[in-house]
C-alpha cells in the first residue's frame, strides 16, 4: 500500500465515472490529495462504498474521516445523493467532538442544499450548519483548500455548475463538471496538466464528438469521466477514465500510478 501522507504534489484518486443513469459505475466523483489532506469532488450515492473500491484498488489509505473537505458541484442526485450519509457519518459515527465537514460549492448550491437534506436530517431542529461548515466558493475568488488553490467557473447546465481547477506548486487539475460543450470553459481549463471532462449524450453534457474536435494536443491532456455505460470510444487521443484509477498530477506530465 502506497503510504500516501509521505507524498508531496497533487493526486486524483477517480471514485466515479458513470452519468446519473449508469448501472454499471458510481456517479462520476474524485478524492484530490493535496498537501493538506484528501478532498471529495462531488459525492454520489453509495459514498462509502465507492471511496472504499477506488481506495483499495489504488492501494492507498483513505478512510472516510479522513476527508474533512467536500466540493459541491451541483445538485443533482448523481453528484450530491451522498451528503446525508456523511453528515450522519460524522455526527454520530466519527468519534470526538471535531469540526464538521467543511462543504464548498457556489453560493446559490449552498442556498438550496439543506432543501435536498433536511427531510432526513432536520429531526430536533436540525440545520445545514449541525452537519457541515458552509464554504462559497465564488467564481472570480480563488479559495484554498487543504492546501490547494480552487478556482471555480459556472457551467452551461440545466442547474447551477461549477467547474474547477485545482492547484498547487506541482500541478493544475481542471474538472469540467457537467456542462454543455463550451470553447470558453475548455479555454478556462487548458491551464491544467491534466482535463477531467465530461462525455455524455449531448443536450446539457459534451459529446465525444465535440471534444474529438479539439486540437490533438489539447486532447491529450484530456481524460473522460461522466459516460453512459454503452459509451465506446474510438480510437482517439481522448482516455476514458476508470474507477480506482489513481493519477499523479504534475506540470508536464500526467501519469498513473
Amino acid at each position: 500500500m502506497i503510504d500516501h501522507g509521505m507524498m508531496v504534489g497533487m493526486d486524483l484518486l477517480v471514485t466515479g465515472i458513470g452519468d446519473a443513469f449508469s448501472s454499471r459505475s458510481h456517479g462520476s466523483s474524485g478524492l484530490v490529495r493535496c498537501d493538506g489532506g484528501w478532498v471529495a469532488i462531488d459525492c454520489p450515492g453509495m459514498v462509502l462504498a465507492m471511496w472504499r473500491q477506488a481506495a483499495e484498488h489504488a492501494g492507498v489509505s483513505c478512510p472516510p474521516e479522513a476527508v474533512r473537505d467536500l466540493v459541491i458541484t451541483h445538485l443533482h442526485g448523481d453528484h450530491c445523493a451522498g451528503l446525508e450519509t456523511i453528515g450522519f457519518l460524522h455526527r454520530y459515527i466519527v468519534p470526538g467532538d471535531g469540526p464538521v465537514p467543511r462543504l464548498h460549492a457556489l453560493p446559490e448550491v449552498l442556498e438550496r442544499v439543506w432543501e435536498r437534506l433536511a427531510p432526513a436530517m432536520d429531526g430536533g431542529g436540525s440545520d445545514l450548519e449541525d452537519y457541515f461548515e458552509p464554504r462559497p466558493l465564488e467564481p472570480g475568488h480563488p479559495a484554498v483548500i487543504a492546501g490547494c488553490r480552487v478556482e471555480s467557473r459556472r457551467t452551461r447546465h440545466s442547474v447551477p455548475t461549477a467547474g474547477l481547477l485545482f492547484s498547487d506548486a506541482a500541478g493544475c487539475l481542471g474538472w469540467s463538471s457537467d456542462t454543455e460543450f463550451d470553447p470558453e470553459h475548455i479555454a478556462w481549463l487548458e491551464r491544467a496538466d491534466c482535463i477531467v471532462h465530461e462525455c455524455g449524450n449531448g443536450g446539457n453534457h459534451t459529446t465525444f464528438a465535440q471534444l474529438r474536435s479539439l486540437p490533438e494536443p489539447l486532447q491529450s491532456r484530456i481524460r473522460l469521466i461522466h459516460m453512459p455505460d454503452d459509451f465506446e470510444p474510438a480510437e482517439s487521443p481522448l482516455v476514458p477514465l476508470s474507477e480506482g484509477e489513481l493519477i499523479e498530477v504534475r506540470t508536464g506530465a500526467v501519469s498513473d500510478f
